[in-house]
Order: structure tokens, then C-alpha cells, then sequence
């Protein structure tokens, strides 16, 4: 399917694009009139767009600049809390970034954390209802343009539904360091938010 959808194929309509592989690669026939419908064709047809702007992602992953960098770090600066807090339109739900992010252009670090007072709350009242925390933690890479990895946090509840408590960015889902360091940055804006509430 792979060869299929090569940039040199990718001018050939669906139906093109059957034959050529029926004469030039021998895919079975049941595959092949699956793909002779119109679902199949449309199939296909979707899977050709999806790689083209594959490519065109992995184009601008190598044209990224380290003035990107300083744009991260800029944006991350005006959207920590203490800084949004100065605004009036502060809220429960309004998602700022946790203080001790890191942006590093020469080492290509990068590990910020998304959360709101609303989210985090969510985390406080599991330990407050006396449930046991089990904190539910994974990361998905290539979501984005660079290639950095999305981190997703959250909590379980009573009845098993999943309560998320922050979200981030990472350069890496496979290093042990920005994982901890993600990690420590949710553990010290719940305890925080766990000082607010106690004399709320």
C-alpha cells in the first residue's frame, strides 16, 4: 500500500493507482476489489492525501529554526500563571503554563505543562474523596509538526472515568528526563492548588 501512494504515483487517480499496483506489485485479488469499489477507491484516496501531507510535516520538521525556539519560550513566559493573573479575565478554566518549563534550542529541549485551576482540582478532589490516586500518564509523538510528543495526565475516578489534570509537550517520549520533569511540574502545581483549597 506504501508503494502505492509514492510521490510518483500520487498524480494517478484511485483507479490509476489499482492497476499500477495489480501489474506492478501483485497484490491479491480480494485486496484489489476491495479497492475497485468506490468506498475502497475513496479509501485509498484518503490514505494518498494523508501521506502527502505526511511528507509536507517532515519537510517543515527540518526547516524549523531555533528562532521558533524563542517564540516557544516568549509564548510560555506570557501564559504562566502569575503573568495571566495580572490580566482580570483570570478564571477557573482559564489553562495556563505551569512554572518550570524548560525551551533549550541548542539541545532541542523542550518540556512545558497546559493546565487550570479546574483541571487540577479534578486531581484534588480524588485524594480528598479518600479514593487511592492512581495517576494514568502517557505521551503520543508526531501530533505535531516538530515531531514533539503531546503528554496527557490525568486521574481515575470510582467509577473508573478518567478525569484529566494537565497536558504538555515534550521533545522526547522515549528519555526518562523530561517524563520526571513533567511529572515533578503536576506534583508541584497540585500541592499549590492543595494549599489554596485548604484555607479556601
Amino acid at each position: 500500500m506504501k508503494a502505492k501512494c509514492c510521490p510518483a504515483s500520487l498524480s494517478k487517480t484511485p483507479e490509476e493507482l489499482v492497476h499500477h499496483a495489480r501489474d506492478h506489485f501483485g497484490l491479491p485479488p480480494d485486496l484489489m476489489s476491495a479497492l475497485d469499489t468506490p468506498a475502497g477507491a475513496n479509501s485509498l484516496k484518503r490514505y494518498r492525501g494523508n501521506e502527502a501531507r505526511k511528507g509536507d510535516a517532515a519537510g517543515r520538521k527540518g526547516d524549523a529554526a531555533p528562532s521558533s525556539y524563542a517564540a516557544v519560550e516568549q509564548w510560555c513566559e506570557q501564559n504562566e500563571r502569575a503573568q495571566l493573573m495580572l490580566k482580570s479575565d483570570f478564571k477557573n478554566h482559564t489553562v495556563y503554563v505551569v512554572s518550570g518549563w524548560e525551551i533549550d534550542s541548542e539541545t532541542a529541549w523542550v518540556t512545558y505543562v497546559l493546565t487550570s485551576e479546574k483541571l487540577m482540582k479534578n486531581l484534588w478532589h480524588i485524594k480528598e474523596s479518600g479514593m487511592p490516586v492512581i495517576l494514568c500518564v502517557d505521551t503520543t509523538h508526531r501530533l505535531v509538526a516538530e515531531g514533539h510528543s503531546v503528554f496527557v495526565c490525568g486521574v481515575r475516578d470510582i467509577a473508573q472515568k478518567f478525569h484529566k489534570v494537565a497536558y504538555g509537550v515534550q521533545h522526547s517520549d522515549k528519555a526518562v528526563a523530561p517524563n520526571a520533569h513533567m511529572l515533578r511540574m503536576v506534583a508541584k502545581e497540585y500541592l499549590r492548588v492543595k494549599e489554596r483549597m485548604k484555607w479556601s
